[in-house]
């Protein structure tokens, strides 16, 4: 019979922070919904809105109070998307024989994804930068320009300038991921990493890019970004994509009926003279 220690060590789970509107947790979420059955192995924490910037409990796993953030089963902790869905990847990626194989097969085609991830993490999703006032580019759509009850000061978005640099960096990326993917999914055939990556954020441009800034329904109409669209439907064909969507979708169109988004419309209107519906 094992040492009681020993049965307690296997009994241990890793643990998994997670807000159910965050565009960066969700892949993780999406990432163990596609898999499956690892609930004895990852326990789901969610923590609420207020819980990113004031919440003490985040801070004891993540020092940047960013989600998602996780610990693993031995205590090690990590944040950071991609490191934790590259250390589920290798740690549970071929526990279940019925979940879809996201790691392809030749090297062009894993570095492909990994292009596609990568445009996404630098270039929408992330900072690069914790101090006050620095903010991904996905934030120009709904980080407020004053404190609210959603935006504490040091991320508000004070620069109109700013702020429609980053509307036409969306469209820039959207434009090159038009012409890039290789569809049905972005990388062809399979499901990939950079499905689960771009498919949380893509339901961020879904709502706020008409609602805030005048765009054509982005994912739906086919005259501008009519690839990306296939791929956004194709996407939603799988459940746990479409739950997923499902979380997202609902929580900002909560904050939407709460008037969540009113400052950054006024700022819109507030400057005609600037560029914020595209083409």
């Amino acid at each position: 019979m094992p040492p009681q220690s020993d049965v307690a060590e296997k009994k241990k789970k890793c643990t998994f922070y997670d807000v159910r509107h965050s565009n960066n947790s969700a892949r993780v979420r999406l990432w163990l919904r596609l898999h499956g059955g690892l609930e004895e192995h990852v326990e789901t924490i969610t923590l609420g809105h207020g819980d990113l910037d004031q919440g003490a409990k985040l801070e004891e796993i993540n020092p940047l109070k960013k989600v998602p953030a996780f610990v693993t089963d031995t205590g090690l902790h990590l944040w950071e998307s991609f490191v934790i869905i590259s250390y589920l990847e290798d740690r549970f990626g071929s526990e279940s024989a019925s979940a879809p194989r996201l790691v392809l097969d030749t090297p062009g085609d894993r570095a492909f994804v990994q292009l596609l991830v990568r445009i996404h993490d630098i270039y929408i999703s992330s900072p690069n930068c914790t101090q006050p006032h620095f903010s991904h580019t996905q934030g120009c759509m709904y980080l407020d320009p004053i404190p609210t009850k959603y935006t504490p000061e040091r991320r508000t978005m004070p620069d109109p300038n700013v702020r429609a640099a980053k509307v036409r960096e969306i469209y820039e990326r959207l434009c090159w991921f038009e012409e890039t993917i290789r569809l049905p999914y972005m990388a062809g055939e399979r499901i990939t990493h950079a499905d689960i990556t771009w498919f949380p954020t893509c339901i961020f441009m879904e709502i706020l890019l008409p609602y805030v800034f005048g765009w054509a329904p982005v994912f739906y109409e086919t005259e501008h970004f009519p690839r990306l669209a296939e791929w956004f439907r194709e996407c939603r064909k799988n459940a746990s994509f479409e739950s997923v969507r499902r979380d997202i979708y609902d929580t900002l169109m909560q904050q939407k009926e709460d008037g969540r988004f009113e400052t950054v419309r006024g700022v819109v209107r507030s400057h005609p003279e600037m560029k914020w519906t595209f083409p």
